[in-house]
């Protein structure tokens, strides 16, 4: 049985569909070869999608590693700008007492070895805990601080300068020089509170 209008045959044989179907195939064969390999039947490509391929899935991580790297450094510049500002600030009082100045001589500059950090609570207050070693022309010492700032400068609250080679530690807020001795034990300390 025929169609009246295109003259199909409508009722195939088996053999007659699996040959149809085979130069329908064929043809979509070579056209999915030109058009990039498009699959006839399926309609997937035979390659990877492009954000499945392994150099953009590599690029992707290797800018997520660098953001965080960045940020990372950022954070830690932003921490070591802080300290520095603390003992800035230090060296600018240390060169005002004429007790330093005198142990020490000026200039007076900070030597590598800070310890200590700088703390950030929820109120925007920062209060620093350092330990700075520091040089002049006379001599060295260690300069142990505890300061805190809201907007302002920094307040010192604790200021000690230790010259060691002379068994002398400055009291900087309230103006005390004692015998030092490293050895000795400190049975209490209280620091002295005040404002500069």
């Amino acid at each position: 049985m025929n169609c009246q209008g295109c003259g199909v045959e409508l009722d195939p044989s088996e053999e007659q569909v699996n040959a149809t179907v085979d130069q329908v195939l064929e043809t979509s064969l070579k056209h999915a070869e030109k058009t990039g390999g498009v699959c006839p039947l399926c309609g997937h490509s035979k390659e990877a999608p492009y954000s499945q391929k392994k150099s953009v899935l590599f690029a992707l991580l290797m800018i997520c590693l660098s953001t965080l790297l960045g940020a990372a450094l950022v954070w830690y510049r932003s921490r070591q700008t802080e300290r520095m500002s603390v003992v800035n600030a230090a060296i600018v009082r240390m060169s005002s007492n004429p007790d330093v100045v005198g142990f020490l001589g000026t200039p007076i500059t900070a030597q590598s070895g800070i310890e200590g950090e700088v703390k950030h609570d929820e109120t925007g207050w920062k209060e620093a805990r350092l330990t700075i070693p520091v040089h002049g022309p006379r001599g060295d010492a260690q300069v142990k601080v505890i300061a805190g700032k809201g907007s302002d400068a920094w307040v010192f609250t604790n200021f000690e300068v230790v010259f060691e080679k002379v068994h002398k530690k400055l009291a900087l807020i309230s103006g005390r020089i004692v015998e030092y001795d490293p050895r000795a034990y400190v049975d209490v300390h209280t620091p002295v509170f005040g404002f500069p």
